[in-house]
């Protein structure tokens, strides 16, 4: 963890100003200090709140136009069949987000060319990544990351064309669904090396001590709960009158626990486990229901770091099979 906080990059900035996007200027700014807004701590933390929210915005679109340059010039994510089309699509969806950001006038229908841009750019990521040989599990976590970011561009396409309601609600709560799948098993799915006994018993522990906590506070404040999940995470937490919403409640906090722990010892771990956690990092916080630029800015940054993670775990476990190819590490005693 002190690793992170001693060698920052771009991505750890943007996951810090992501961050604080959702509880400065998500949270604070529009649930908790709306009601004082005379008052020099709700200005203060509002004006904190803009400012992160919007150099989120900047970052954003620098990193997603840095990450496509070296991505198309080498061989990192896209191989050459699909450069071409990345190029054109990228350069479409960077020059949208930066007239966003600029507050260009521009019309309504841009907003829908831009999801649907970032849709393509996250399905082209995720399909670049299973055109390599990189480890599978890392495969599915990208996949189940990028699969409801697909399927909200597609619900928001279909509504806008004026099918079927119920086609666009089973989409939704079918992109919300798979994405707290990523969320549950991301502790599995994202680790760089095997995990030894005294880590998976931390790990453990803390994923059981949060859901705990987190229960409890459910049980007592489910009101502010949904408050949090609806205007921070954008998403609806249906009442939990029943047995069906009690479950429903305890699958969203152990998803929630379960990510945070993933986090973490992705964050505590090495350069590359680090990129991996600032990738969840800007996934998690990016939310379920895309309502501004600087949410697609950060799932597409999460992803794109996530994948470029994944292709560095291949170089890593190349050199370590090389090495020694019995996989143990008695090779590489004294």
């Amino acid at each position: 963890m002190w690793k992170a906080i001693r060698s920052p990059n771009l991505t750890a900035v943007l996951a810090l100003a992501a961050l604080a996007d959702l509880v400065l200027f998500r949270l604070a700014s529009h649930v908790f200090l709306s009601s004082h807004a005379g008052r020099a701590v709700a200005f203060v933390t509002s004006d904190i709140g803009f400012f992160m929210s919007n150099l989120g915005n900047v970052l954003g679109v620098v990193l997603v136009a840095v990450v496509l340059v070296r991505a198309l010039r080498g061989d990192t994510i896209f191989p050459r069949s699909m450069r071409i089309t990345v190029s054109t699509i990228g350069l479409f969806f960077v020059v949208l987000a930066s007239a966003d950001v600029m507050a260009l006038p521009v019309p309504d229908r841009f907003a829908a060319y831009l999801r649907i841009s970032h849709a393509f750019l996250v399905a082209f990521v995720t399909a670049g990544l299973w055109h390599r040989h990189c480890p599978a599990r890392m495969k599915m976590v990208v996949t189940l990351f990028a699969v409801p970011i697909i399927l909200q561009a597609a619900t928001m396409f279909c509504e806008r064309m004026g099918w079927s309601p119920r086609l666009v609600a089973q989409g939704g709560r079918l992109a919300q669904a798979i994405a707290f799948s990523g969320f549950l098993l991301s502790p599995l799915l994202v680790r760089s090396r095997p995990r030894r006994g005294r880590q998976v018993a931390a790990m453990l522990a803390g994923g059981l001590i949060g859901f705990t906590l987190l229960a409890l506070v459910m049980a007592r404040y489910f009101g502010l709960m949904q408050v949090l999940a609806l205007y921070g995470l954008r998403f609806e937490l249906p009442p939990s009158g029943d047995a069906l919403g009690k479950a429903y409640a305890a699958m969203v906090a152990a998803a929630y626990v379960s990510v945070t722990v993933s986090t973490l010892a992705s964050l505590a771990g090495d350069a590359t486990s680090r990129l991996i956690g600032y990738a969840l990092v800007l996934l998690t916080t990016s939310g379920h229901q895309v309502v501004a630029t600087n949410h697609t800015l950060f799932s597409l940054c999460g992803l794109c770091a996530l994948a470029i993670g994944a292709a560095s775990q291949e170089r890593g476990e190349r050199v370590r099979t090389a090495i020694n190819p019995a996989g143990s590490d008695s090779a590489l005693a004294p």
